[in-house]
């Protein structure tokens, strides 16, 4: 296994972040307790080594002992030098072998069905990358190429090129993943039994059918609810003098219930205790301003239709027998491998 740990992601991060001083004493201190009595291979997975060097690039406990040592020197020498301290960086080292051992199993696997990446494949997922780390940093296009060739790299195209190379066997996995998955299935009736069976998850409050028209100032909002209960129409009223969003639409803002979140508490109150037909009494203050607010219809309340959530409940079901069925996998290719851990 050529397991890399770089990641692009990571890569790009550490372009943007300046070290601070460490004294020499202190790095040969990280160095002798990370390679103090460890063997030169971790362990043996179906015969390929997972190399020493291989877990400490993965599991980066120099790395992270180097940043301790920056944030807090005196806790960072107490894990370095005691007894206390190298059984955790051990049992983190053992973590991390774990998931490597996993990892080499899957990919092992992989490449045992022949499972391929296509280069459309792995140029999107380059790309996606890309356009996360511009987006995060707020870089340029120039910029990032600048940060590339700050790290060695005399292109873009090289790094590409590295990139792809180095996390080819995480690509192969996520198809092998693919290819676990690929029969599980939800069938209708099994999501009746889960609607059934989780009532509780699907009942729905009393929804009443709102609109407004929403005004800066007190004074013209008492003006324009006296011409309401005079007779004029409060839709066209809405259209004219509302100040919201949904002026354009006559005020409608649809069905909305006393716990929808997505609407001030004073004013769903308010619209709550509003009758078929009726308008509010007076102006009601927001933060957003002064509302006149009308219901229009109302829904009792209920259970939603299963029709209406029969999808969402097969995709949730259906991420659930998927995780299920890739970690029975992965325990099953644990379960029949020769596995020899050094460590």
């Amino acid at each position: 296994m050529n397991f890399k740990a770089k990641s692009l992601i990571l890569a790009a991060v550490m372009l943007l972040v300046f070290s601070l001083p460490i004294f020499a004493q202190d790095t040969e201190a990280v160095k002798e307790a990370t390679t103090q009595d460890t063997p030169e291979v971790a362990a043996y997975v179906n015969g390929e080594e997972i190399s020493m060097q291989e877990l400490e690039q993965y599991a980066g406990v120099r790395n992270v002992l180097m940043q301790l040592l920056q944030s807090n020197q005196e806790f960072a020498s107490v894990v370095i030098q005691t007894e206390a301290g190298q059984n955790v960086i051990n049992e983190f080292r053992k973590l991390k072998l774990n998931q490597l051992i996993t990892s080499e199993l899957l990919a092992q696997e992989a490449k045992n069905r022949d499972l391929e990446v296509s280069a459309e494949e792995t140029n999107e997922i380059f790309d996606q990358q890309v356009n996360a780390i511009k987006q995060q940093n707020k870089l340029s296009d120039d910029q990032l190429e600048q940060a590339i060739k700050q790290q060695g790299f005399e292109s873009m195209d090289q790094y590409k090129a590295m990139f792809i190379k180095n996390n080819m066997d995480g690509f192969l996995i996520n198809k092998l993943r693919e290819d676990v998955i690929a029969d599980v299935n939800v069938t209708d009736q099994e999501a009746k039994e889960y609607y059934d069976n989780n009532q509780e998850q699907y009942k729905v409050a009393e929804q009443k059918k709102v609109s407004h028209i929403l005004f800066d100032d007190q004074a013209k909002a008492e003006e324009v609810l006296a011409e309401i209960k005079a007779g004029a129409d409060f839709t066209e009223m809405a259209k004219e003098n509302s100040t919201g969003p949904s002026a354009e639409n006559g005020g409608e803002l649809g069905f909305i219930a006393v716990n929808d979140r997505g609407y001030d508490k004073t004013f769903r109150d308010a619209a709550m205790k509003l009758s078929v037909g009726e308008v509010s009494s007076e102006p009601v203050k927001t933060k957003y301003g002064y509302h006149i607010i009308k219901v229009t219809d109302k829904k009792e309340a209920g259970m939603k239709d299963f029709s209406d959530v029969k999808d969402s409940i097969k995709t949730q079901l259906e991420s659930k027998k998927q995780n299920q069925e890739w970690s029975d996998f992965v325990e099953s290719l644990r379960d029949q491998a020769e596995i020899e851990i050094n460590l």
